[in-house]
């Protein structure tokens, strides 16, 4: 089989060159490799909605209280002096009005501002690896023996 000095492959597009005596261009073969590139995306992963709601307990709290009450105290005046003249005196239309009072519990709400809820988004990072098969072209250099030389300075070989 004859081996032309130039010739694409069928394979790829690259062109190969064989240089012989007296050829001023090298042999040379593009060899290629695949890289790996490796990105992040951002995107989104959850949905959080924060929402206040009102919850009613139930609380008791004890207050002490007052209250007057009334208090007869009856004292015997037998043995007191008498008034001046030997006579006592009826109070026949006076009245003795007395006003008791008492503490009673009064409530009342109010709303009171007891707690700031921050929410703040933090970064968090994390190594991950990554694994992916590349694919390369390797170059072997093969030695083939010449059987005979073609009269246009081709190299032909045994196949």
């Amino acid at each position: 089989m004859t081996v032309p000095s130039d010739h694409r492959s069928s394979s790829d597009d690259r062109l190969t060159t064989s240089g012989g005596l007296g050829s001023s261009e090298p042999a040379e073969i593009i060899r290629s490799e695949e890289r790996l590139r490796v990105r992040t995306d951002v995107r989104p992963t959850k949905r959080l909605r924060l929402r206040k709601r009102v919850v009613s307990e139930q609380v008791t709290h004890t207050v002490t209280v007052r209250r007057e009450e009334l208090v007869v105290e009856e004292e015997d005046l037998a043995g007191a002096a008498s008034q001046p003249g030997g006579q006592h005196d009826f109070d026949g239309g006076r009245d003795v009005e007395i006003v008791l009072h008492e503490e009673r519990v009064v409530t009342s709400t109010r709303v009171v501002p007891v707690e700031r809820v921050r929410i703040r988004i933090a970064t968090v990072t994390d190594d991950v690896a990554v694994e992916e098969v590349l694919r390369r072209e390797e170059i072997d250099v093969q030695t083939v023996p010449m059987t005979e030389i073609d009269t246009g300075g081709r190299a032909t070989t045994d196949q």
